[in-house]
This record gives structure tokens, C-alpha cells and sequence, in this order.
């Protein structure tokens, strides 16, 4: 990983901007370059995202921890997270001690699933330069469009989220960033999407939250980061049960999208598509009359749940 052209730059960090400025082309042929690089990343790692962070991510995805961190660094940079955890620290004695950390827990949650994520998607061929130019500018420009991409109960909640931060002394722009995480992090896969598809990202965005919308995913997503977790199994379950949706949701859209003769609106269309296969969208539906009636916390219902969802997305023609 030290050995990464992209990643050598972390060595920078470790030295006052002015020596950078005149000898950065000597710094990258020090005897103790790839050290130096590693113990930069390690501490910025460490330092942000928690001292489990890399066994948590090597367990539940089978990856090694260069790989983990190198997946860190691509997603650290795309998401800018160093400058946002930095205004929350600039924070100090402005806002609640409380209030710090639950904006920090929030970069922090965006931050894991987010390398999980390209951990899942990229496995072993994980490219820092190509990676971060091609997700880079997308996320910043849809990020900006947030408000106009959610609809419903997830716009008002993301509403809720950031009028609550400024109220509580937080800047409008770190507010709106924060409260957004959940779908700054769902922009991932619709950028797959359009690349899948050849469509514009925010079209994609459009049918990705429609079809979120129609199926009451958020509502799915949230009862399934609310199960209690007892131990490391159901820690690792939960997590899969979010991969699981993400991919699901991921290929519906996709299958959205490339349906011929179908209506330009997107509600119109993934309306089109459910009706189309009727048989398993009202499987899916009574299945969440289900758990919405059901008392407690089941592992095993979510394990079904996600089964009828996967059978629903599968109905149809191929995504490939």
C-alpha cells in the first residue's frame, strides 16, 4: 500500500508545509518513505474512525487491513472527512460537548459503511486515483442536491435532522452535510448504477430514492440498524442485512431504468415496473405489514424479509 502513488502523498502530512513545497520530489525517495506513509495513514485512521475500525471491517469482510485502509483513504477523500471532522472540532465551547460527538459518530457511521462498501464492491481491485476522480466530483454534486433528490418521510427526516443541528448552534453547511450521511453514503451505489446503465447519476438518484420510497425501504433500513446487537455474530448479520438492501435496491433501480416504453417520471415508472411483477411486490408488501405488526426483535424475520426482497429484485429480466 506505502508503495501507492496516490497514497504517498499522505506522506506530506508528516512534514511543515513549507519543507513540502520545496523538497516534496526528495521526500518521496526518503529511505523511510513507505513507513513514514503507513504510520501517517494508520494515525488518520485510528484517529477518526476508532481503534476497532480495521479488525471490525477485516472480520466482516474477509479483507486483509492494507486493504482496509487503502478502501479508508479512497472514501476519507471522496467525502472530505478530514475537513468536516476538523469544523466540528472547531466547534469547541460553541456547541454541546454532546452534540460534538453525536456529529462525529455520524461522519464516523458514513465513514465504516462507505469502506465496507468499496471493501464489498472493488475487492481486490482497488485503484485510490481512479477511484476518487471518478466518485469524487459526482458525490459533491449530488450532494448539493439532496433536497431536491429526497421525497417524502426521508425528506422531512433529513429536514428534521438539519433544521435540529443549526438550532443547536451548528453551521448551515456542516448541518446539512451531517444530517445527510445515510444518504451521502447511498449515492455510492447509484453512481454505479449510472455507470451500469450510461444514465446521468441524478436520473439515477431520482429512480434509486423512488424506488426507495415505493418499497418503504428507509423505514426497512432503520428497523434493521435499530436490531439489538448481543454479540459478534449479530453484529456481522446486521451489517449483511444493509449490504443485502443496498444491492437490492441497487438492481431494481437499474431494472428501472432500462425498461423500454416506459414513462419519463420516475414514480410513474418504477410503478410500471412493481405492477409488472405484481406477485412479488405484494409478497414484499405483506411482508412489511408483517413486521411492522410483529413485537420484539427478530434476527430470523429480517433474514426472510431480506429473501422475499432479493426474490423481487431477481423478478424480471437480468440487470446485466
Amino acid at each position: 500500500m506505502p508503495d501507492d502513488d496516490y497514497l504517498t502523498r499522505d506522506m506530506e502530512t508528516a512534514f511543515p508545509p513549507s519543507l513540502v513545497a520545496k523538497f516534496s520530489e526528495a521526500m518521496r525517495r526518503h529511505r523511510l518513505k513507505r513507513e513514514i506513509v503507513s504510520t501517517q495513514i494508520a494515525n488518520d485512521l485510528v484517529n477518526h474512525m476508532g481503534i476497532t475500525f480495521v479488525q471490525r471491517l477485516k472480520e466482516s469482510t474477509g479483507m486483509s487491513p492494507a486493504n482496509v485502509a487503502g478502501a479508508y483513504v479512497i472514501v476519507r477523500d471522496i467525502f472530505h472527512l478530514p475537513h468536516w471532522f476538523r469544523q466540528i472540532e472547531a466547534l469547541d465551547h460553541q456547541v454541546s460537548a454532546q452534540v460534538q460527538l453525536e456529529l462525529m459518530d455520524e461522519l464516523m457511521r458514513l465513514g465504516r459503511r462507505a469502506t465496507r462498501w468499496f471493501l464489498r464492491s472493488r475487492r481486490n481491485e482497488q485503484d485510490a486515483a481512479r477511484d476518487v476522480a471518478h466518485f469524487g466530483p459526482h458525490l459533491a454534486a449530488l450532494g448539493l442536491k439532496l433536497d431536491e433528490l429526497l421525497e417524502g418521510p426521508t425528506r422531512e427526516g433529513w429536514q428534521n435532522r438539519y433544521q435540529a443541528y443549526v438550532e443547536a448552534g451548528v453551521p448551515e453547511l456542516l448541518a446539512r452535510m451531517v444530517a445527510g450521511t445515510t444518504h451521502l453514503y447511498t449515492l455510492l451505489p447509484i453512481i454505479e448504477a449510472a455507470d451500469v446503465t450510461g444514465q446521468s447519476a441524478a436520473d439515477v438518484a431520482k429512480a434509486y430514492f423512488a424506488v426507495g420510497s415505493a418499497l418503504d425501504l428507509p423505514w426497512y433500513l432503520q428497523q434493521i440498524s435499530d436490531l439489538p446487537v448481543g454479540n459478534n455474530w449479530q453484529a456481522q448479520a446486521r451489517e449483511a442485512f444493509r449490504d443485502d438492501v443496498d444491492w437490492q435496491q441497487r438492481a431494481i433501480t437499474i431494472k428501472v431504468l432500462q425498461m423500454a416504453d416506459a414513462p419519463d417520471d420516475m414514480e410513474a415508472r418504477v410503478a410500471l415496473w412493481l405492477e409488472q411483477n405484481a406477485s412479488m411486490a405484494d409478497r414484499w408488501r405483506a411482508m412489511m405489514v408483517e413486521i411492522r405488526a410483529a413485537s420484539g426483535t427478530d434476527y430470523a424475520m429480517y433474514a426472510v424479509a431480506n429473501r422475499e426482497l432479493l426474490d423481487l429484485a431477481m423478478s424480471g429480466q437480468s440487470v446485466l
